[in-house]
């Protein structure tokens, strides 16, 4: 073989190898609207890619020893391009079926995983023991030849990896770089050395049509939603997919398949009583009117505007820009006068960039993939050390993401009665005597041990009054005094913090 020809050869494996990692990064996009941002996500794909590596690199070796030659290697990668121009259309039935089956949903993310992804893998994977066996040119440089091209496949996953997940992802969406994957691929095969014939221009033909042609769809557009449903914004971050729908009167925000808040677009202009509410009465727990909190977790700027008019100093920590500015656009938020804002991980911002304050509240579980630092001790310890004497932490649950028995809800309170001598909670299915609570929950820590219902509900009647929110006093009524199950659960700490096992593994 020339060099020129081994260029070329070590160019399409390169393609392949980043081929290969951006699938992986763009699959958990795929998958995380139907089954969260859970560890489980992630297992099934590296479990399935791995699988089907394993299985692709066996299977090339025997294909090369029994039907080596340049044009097997374009047919594979042609395969592969077929197979991804297939799967962003397959996916959503694909999905569909797998969430009805009666299978648990951590195997129902492996099965899907390994439907969608299994063979375009299997294919990729026997891509560079082919071109292994068209590389060598005597038994004397099998060591050598075998790992350059592994190393140049190597090469190319770094690159499919960092431009995937830093640029292509954010700025195109996972239907868009996929379809641009099996362009890819389609260069690749050309880029093997060998005669084009015929044989070979019709298959690239016939990849090209369906690739090409599904990116020219995708640039049309396609429906979303129903009929009664408005997409005014549909995007991919590097942290979300963000919708923003408009429906029954109401603008509402998501991040994959969870609301983040909304804004009445009809007369009224008022929003309905809603958890901020409950945030916001909160803050009676203090023996004073806070006058600065940080929050965590901008949403759709619903918190930051319901105190606004108290002259409480905001300051809103924010992981994802594009959040900020999906809030402004489409919700009104603005971060002047009292409030700012600053983007980064609520953690991190904390520790190195906010003294003293009053008040933290915490509103940043997103999806079903419960950001685990934020639920440790040495988080909640740290937030200690940042609240004036007289200050109060404040976190919001949604019980349907907390799983069986809200396990990982009580863990996260047992947890941070480990760090406040005070803690209460403010759920009205707790209250009626429910044993598992589906909607959302207030926790607030204090200092002070004690907290009585009365003493929140006097403390927090002015400030209602004065942001012109009575519907702040309803939380009142959901004060739960306990007894707090969680005997069973565990303290939760940065090198044990099992939230996703105590979101799905946990027995009913």
């Amino acid at each position: 073989m020339t060099r020129a020809s081994l260029l070329r050869l070590e160019a399409a494996v390169f393609v392949a190898g980043a081929v290969l990692m951006s699938l992986e990064m763009a699959g958990s996009r795929v998958l995380v609207p139907v089954y969260g941002g859970s560890i489980f996500v992630w297992g099934a794909l590296v479990t399935t890619f791995l699988a089907a590596l394993a299985i692709g690199y066996a299977a090339g070796g025997r294909l090369a020893d029994r039907r080596p030659g340049s044009r097997l290697l374009a047919d594979l990668l042609f395969s592969t391009a077929l197979s991804l121009a297939v799967l962003v259309p397959a996916s959503g039935p694909v999905l569909q079926a797998v969430s009805r089956s009666p299978l648990p949903e951590r195997f129902q993310v492996l099965l899907a995983s390994a439907l969608l992804f299994g063979l375009p893998c299997v294919l990729l994977g026997a891509v560079t023991p082919l071109a292994a066996k068209l590389a060598v040119s005597s038994l004397d440089s099998v060591g050598s030849t075998t790992g350059r091209l592994a190393a140049v496949s190597a090469a190319g996953s770094i690159l499919g990896t960092y431009a995937t997940a830093f640029h292509l992802l954010p700025a195109f969406g996972t239907s868009a770089v996929i379809r641009g994957l099996a362009a890819g691929l389609l260069v690749a095969g050309l880029l093997v050395p060998g005669a084009f014939t015929f044989r070979r221009a019709m298959l690239y033909a016939l990849a090209g049509f369906l690739t090409f042609g599904s990116l020219a769809a995708l640039r049309a557009g396609r429906p979303l939603g129903d009929s009664l449903t408005k997409i005014v914004l549909d995007k991919e971050t590097a942290y979300h997919r963000i919708q923003v729908l408009e429906q029954d009167g109401k603008r509402a925000m998501l991040f994959d398949r969870l609301a983040q808040g909304f804004l009445p677009i009809g007369r009224s202009g008022r929003r309905p009583p809603n958890y901020t509410d409950g945030l916001a009465f909160a803050l009676g727990a203090s023996e004073r009117t806070p006058a600065e909190v940080v929050i965590i977790g901008l949403g759709a700027g619903m918190l930051p505007q319901l105190l606004e008019p108290t002259g409480i100093r905001t300051t809103t920590i924010e992981l994802d820009a594009e959040v900020v500015e999906v809030a402004r656009e489409y919700f009104g938020y603005r971060a002047d006068g009292t409030s700012r804002i600053l983007i980064g991980d609520g953690r991190r911002v904390i520790e190195r960039e906010i003294g003293r304050t009053d008040a933290i509240l915490l509103d940043a579980f997103f999806s079903e993939g419960v950001p685990f630092h934020l639920t440790t001790r040495e988080f909640f310890e740290l937030c200690r050390s940042r609240l004036s004497p007289d200050g109060v932490f404040v976190a919001n649950f949604v019980g349907g993401l907390t799983g069986a028995r809200n396990a990982l809800f009580w863990a996260a309170v047992k947890t941070l009665q480990e760090v406040f001598p005070g803690v209460v909670v403010l759920q009205d299915e707790l209250v009626d005597q429910h044993p598992v609570f589906f909607g959302n929950a207030i926790v607030i820590a204090t200092n002070a041990p004690g907290l009585r219902k009365e003493d929140l509900r006097s403390r927090a009647f002015p400030l209602a009054r004065t942001a012109s929110r009575p519907e702040m006093m309803l939380w009142a009524a959901r004060f739960f005094p306990g007894p707090y199950p969680v005997a069973g659960v565990p303290v939760l700490t940065d090198d044990y913090s099992p939230t996703d096992a105590l979101q799905h593994l946990v027995a009913e």
